[in-house]
């Protein structure tokens, strides 16, 4: 997650919230259900941030709680985030992972991944290790910047062979300066989308088992657009989809001035060349989760509104032709969200029904995006009933 600290002021906003609770009010946040689509349901705060004053961050729960991932694992439900005082970058951080046995009907706190002593920790994703449970994170110098220069940026992961309770020391998996996002498998080889420190370009890389890492082919690398975050999903044919972030100039930073763009890039086996030749244009989608249900393509990112930098998570699906012709963009609605939110994780419960997890700010206060940083977060869970979508 990238970094932007501005000075703003804003005007304040609610999303179908009920009484006003304040940002040192642990009180149960109340939905107005009737405002949700109909294939959203079971609603939740999974972990609750906003009223908590921890200071102790590597060891305990703290107030800003964010960058989420879910998957099924040995019949299981997992989740990870980070927790921390804000999202700024510091050692006081650290990942937290929660255990379902029920179905996703309720879970519980089964480990803490702490920040190594001098670097922070974030943007977990799960994936697989020998058939064991891992996480890929990002650790990061304790340094603020518009485009995360200067981090020293090393991607890491950490194993666990006991149910998520115990996890292996955080070992680097990528070289410095490259932060991987999410990690996709193919053919038994594992691929992720890695950005270079300073937002100057994206690669693909790749891995036979999961811990050695080799660079491949430039995905996109004009640096003037600030190219980061990039989701990939695998078409059924073979064809490689990426979705690259793209922050625009200093004055499209916060994305409410300017363009709001999403690249569109398709790379054929074996992936030794992408063509970026479309964009969504009118939609930059930060921090992507992209995920096929049956033959229909959707993506989970934040949506930045033209108001006073606010910030939502919304769930959109990608239509088109899904082989590598020309994709449209359509948004199906918004979630409870607001602040600094999105980074969201999936898993399916059943054929018909998968669990999302996401984070918010407070939704009543409704800050704008750098304030929201800032402040308390919360982890929130749902239920999306594909029958009915």
């Amino acid at each position: 997650m990238r970094h932007v600290l501005v000075v703003a002021l804003g005007a304040v906003a609610a999303w179908g919230v009920g009484a006003n609770p304040s940002a040192s009010d642990a009180a149960p946040v109340r939905i107005d259900h009737a405002s949700l689509p109909p294939w959203l349901t079971d609603v939740r705060v999974l972990v609750r941030g906003v009223g908590l004053s921890g200071t102790e961050c590597r060891a305990d729960l703290c107030s800003h709680n964010e960058n989420t991932d879910v998957a099924r694992h040995a019949g299981s439900i997992y989740v990870v985030h980070r927790t921390a005082q804000s999202q700024v970058l510091g050692p006081n951080s650290s990942l937290r992972v929660l255990r379902s046995d029920d179905g996703g009907a309720s879970f519980s706190s089964v480990a803490v991944i702490a920040a190594p002593p001098d670097r922070d920790i974030r943007d977990p994703h799960f994936y697989e290790i020998d058939g064991k449970l891992a996480i890929k994170a990002l650790t990061r110098l304790p340094f603020t910047s518009a485009r995360d220069s200067d981090v020293a940026t090393v991607a890491v992961a950490t194993i666990s062979d006991d149910d998520g309770r115990s996890w292996s020391a955080p070992s680097a998996i990528g070289p410095p300066s490259w932060s991987f996002w999410r990690i996709r498998s193919r053919g038994g080889v594992d691929y992720s989308a890695a950005y270079e420190d300073g937002d100057k370009s994206v690669r693909l890389f790749s891995s036979r088992d999961g811990r050695d890492w080799a660079a491949g082919a430039v995905i996109y690398d004009v640096a003037a657009d600030t190219p980061l975050e990039t989701e990939l999903i695998f078409m059924p044919s073979g064809r490689l989809l990426a979705l690259v972030r793209m922050d625009g100039t200093d004055r499209e930073l916060l994305g409410g001035i300017g363009r709001l763009r999403t690249k569109v890039c398709w790379a054929e086996p074996p992936y030794a060349a992408f063509s970026c030749r479309q964009e969504l244009d009118g939609a930059r989608l930060d921090g992507p989760l992209a995920f096929f249900h049956g033959a229909r393509l959707f993506v989970v990112a934040r949506k930045h509104l033209p108001v006073l930098d606010r910030k939502r998570t919304a769930l959109y699906e990608l239509r088109g032709t899904l082989e590598g012709g020309p994709l449209a963009l359509v948004e199906l609605a918004e979630l409870p969200s607001a602040g600094d939110t999105s980074y969201a994780g999936i898993a399916d419960l059943d054929a018909d029904r998968s669990l999302v997890t996401w984070y918010s700010g407070e939704l009543r206060a409704d800050h704008p995006w750098f304030l929201g940083m800032l402040e308390a977060s919360d982890v929130w869970a749902a239920t999306i009933d594909w029958r009915k979508l």
